[in-house]
């Protein structure tokens, strides 16, 4: 392989449960939404410009992220015990989110379990579905 380049088996992915405990998630998640980082802009073309213009707002966000795989209620590590319930208090702690893509780069951010879904299909796997939404500061290191 190619120095740079870089597979799923080399990743790690770390979640706060509801109680702020980090777990162990790696080997529940399947698949994984994008992790990106979107810079705010406003529309700035004026009457006369031929092309449109933008200006940078100076505010960033982490997109939400869904997780999902097969459904485990294994205590305390399984993503059912995890993330099968939605924080909603807005006294609700953030949780972290710690995902490390390969050589050590790591994407790191706070926030919220927004939604939690199962899928049982006749003759497959129950799968689930969580959607991670990232609130305040998002990085990369």
């Amino acid at each position: 392989m190619a120095a740079g380049k870089h597979g799923s088996a080399e990743a790690s992915i770390v979640l706060d449960d509801s109680g702020g405990t980090p777990r162990t998630i790696t080997n529940y998640v399947l698949t994984m939404g994008a992790l990106k980082i979107t810079a705010h802009n406003q529309p700035s073309t004026a009457y006369g410009d031929a092309w449109e213009e933008i200006l940078m707002t100076g505010v960033k966000k982490g997109e939400p992220i869904q997780l999902g795989g097969f459904f485990d209620d294994t205590a305390t590590s399984g993503p059912h015990v995890v993330m099968g319930v939605p924080d909603s208090s807005p006294q609700a702690s953030t949780r972290t989110l710690t995902v490390v893509v390969g050589n050590s780069v790591t994407f790191t951010a706070e926030g919220y379990i927004t939604s939690y879904e199962v899928m049982a299909k006749v003759g497959s796997l129950t799968e689930f579905a969580a959607m991670y939404h990232p609130t305040g500061s998002v990085a990369w290191s």
